[in-house]
């Protein structure tokens, strides 16, 4: 159960956007994709839910292959980045978009408002609600298929930062108490990481690695996902300038500053929620680790490094 992807491939003239995904989506999970702008975040999505037409692969929903069936047939809603709410509809009235003519749609798109709490604002229209309150109403909408399958491209893209931390524990405890397989894409780390049951790094078209956010961040596969998790994230260097065997992969909170047997310049240093993260110049590579008290560019400083990853070439 939940949902699989086999092979999914997808082109756009000669630029090919998905190459060959593989992807198992846990019923009920909250899963979440990690990338770049221009990964392929949103054209898998738009696939997963019928929007775009796939070249070669398979989707599997509840271990029913729904490649070519119509969106409309897929039990899929997508919340989109923009939220796409009809200016000239009530708040009510874009919530009963999905399951108009419906014998009882008014009443379950106020039960639906009601469960997230916008019960108030059904007579109100889009441009007299806030960020928060345009996004609750897009997922009352989303939700109010009862979808097996909710996609989520960046839902927190226009709402404020301070905003934020309320928001992703809003979609968190929702998608718990719904048990709706959720597959939600983000560029944003700490949203991903603070959000996700698993989650995946996808780069170029590709999916790089499934895991835990933990997983991810203590054990990237590779020099690509360690070079991308973590903010800062790992700082990549041939270890050889350490008189170390290989490439390896250092977390700044590995590295502790004012003493031990390595030595480099400092390059740069910024203050960041009470601690200083200083830029460590080792030649042509970089170490990033905390230091307590503000250092001084250009000057040398000891440090030493507790744990390392390392990565094949």
């Amino acid at each position: 159960m939940g949902l699989s992807i086999r092979g999914l491939v997808k082109s756009f003239g000669k630029h090919r956007v998905l190459n060959g995904i593989d992807l198992d989506v846990h019923d009920g999970e909250l899963f979440v994709i990690l990338g770049y702008s221009g990964s392929g975040k949103t054209t898998l999505l738009r696939c997963i839910a019928g929007l775009e037409k796939v070249d070669s692969g398979k989707i599997y929903i509840d271990n029913i292959d729904v490649t070519n069936l119509p969106p409309g047939r897929r039990s899929v809603s997508m919340l989109f980045q923009n939220y796409v709410l009809y200016p000239h509809k009530t708040v009510l009235e874009n919530i009963m978009m999905p399951i108009e003519g419906e014998p009882d749609a008014r009443k379950r798109a106020i039960d639906m408002a009601e469960e997230l709490g916008i019960r108030d604002l059904l007579d109100r229209y889009p441009s007299q609600l806030s960020g928060g309150q345009q996004q609750r109403v897009a997922l009352a909408r989303a939700l109010v298929r009862r979808p097996r399958v909710l996609l989520l491209d960046e839902p927190l893209s226009n709402i404020d930062a301070p905003q934020r931390i309320s928001a992703r524990r809003f979609i968190k405890d929702l998608q718990r108490r719904e048990k709706i397989t959720t597959i939600y894409v983000t560029h944003d780390q700490i949203e991903a990481m603070a959000e996700a049951d698993r989650m995946a790094i996808m780069m170029e078209g590709r999916i790089l690695q499934v895991g835990t956010p933990e997983e991810l961040y203590y054990d990237p596969a590779n020099k690509y996902v360690a070079a991308f998790v973590g903010d800062p994230p790992m700082a990549i260097i041939d270890g050889s300038v350490l008189g170390l065997k290989g490439t390896i992969g250092v977390r700044a909170d590995d590295v502790i500053i004012g003493q031990g047997p390595y030595e480099g310049v400092v390059d740069a240093v910024e203050f960041i929620m009470g601690r200083y993260l200083v830029h460590i110049e080792l030649g042509d590579y970089e170490v990033r680790g905390y230091s307590n008290q503000r250092l001084k560019e250009g000057e040398k400083v000891r440090f030493n490094i507790l744990k390392f990853k390392t990565f094949e070439e």
